[in-house]
């Protein structure tokens, strides 16, 4: 039903900074651009099907008068420390998952349009879908979002514009580790949410894996990514 489509990370660095300094199996980060209905801005590292976001704020009054959960979240979490916060699954059709959502009787944000304008001056546009969920130290769940374009369409524009080259495309997100403080409750709560099995304390997607471990943490938080290399044996 769904596949990972991006992890966020939150930071006091600049998207510039990050560029600079972070460096993955021997390749950069990019510049995103700037959320300006946010404040926001970010800078974005592309795997063969997902990426990692670095979102830091751009313009602090205005981050702190939007309504948007992942800007609160933002704001709840950057002064304690720079590190993961939450993940983001790709789906095509989020009115739908809309509907099937509040189904299963959770409430959301309704879809959300958004947009990032690149430093060039393009307009990239994309829909989200909140779980309603209080910010506070509970891990929080996945948001969802539908991209304007096809994956295909946008990876092409992406590879043209050489925000991905071919050293991305050789990389993978192969799991995600969350710190939790009751391993059980939140396998229980995340597969009912996704409809996903899980086994052991793992749940598994096409394109990632989910991987929940016991911590005293005061925060329930997404903690490790591993990007790992994709191989294709022919």
């Amino acid at each position: 039903m769904f596949e990972l489509d991006h992890v966020v990370y939150f930071t006091k660095r600049s998207p510039e900074e990050v560029v600079e300094k972070v460096e993955i199996e021997k390749v950069h980060p990019v510049i995103g651009g700037q959320h300006l209905q946010w404040g926001t801005h970010n800078a974005l590292f592309y795997t063969k099907s997902s990426y990692i976001e670095w979102l830091s704020i751009e313009d602090l009054e205005k981050a702190r008068h939007t309504n948007h959960p992942l800007i609160k979240q933002l704001l709840y979490d950057v002064d304690d420390r720079d590190g993961f916060a939450s993940i983001c699954l790709r789906s095509d059709n989020l009115e739908q998952m809309d509907k099937y959502f509040s189904k299963m009787g959770y409430k959301t944000s309704g879809v959300l349009p958004s947009e990032r304008k690149t430093a060039d001056g393009e307009v990239i546009r994309w829909k989200m879908l909140f779980i309603d969920q209080k910010v506070d130290e509970s891990l929080p769940y996945p948001f969802f979002i539908e991209w304007e374009k096809d994956t295909e369409e946008r990876y092409s524009a992406l590879r043209e514009s050489g925000a991905v080259k071919e050293a991305n495309e050789e990389l993978t997100i192969n799991k995600c580790k969350f710190h939790v403080h009751d391993v059980e409750k939140k396998l229980t709560q995340w597969s009912r949410l996704l409809s996903l099995p899980f086994k052991d304390n793992q749940l598994k997607l096409s394109n990632t894996k989910f991987e929940f471990i016991e911590s005293n943490d005061e925060k329930e938080r997404l903690q490790t990514v591993e990007v790992v290399k994709s191989w294709t044996i022919e």
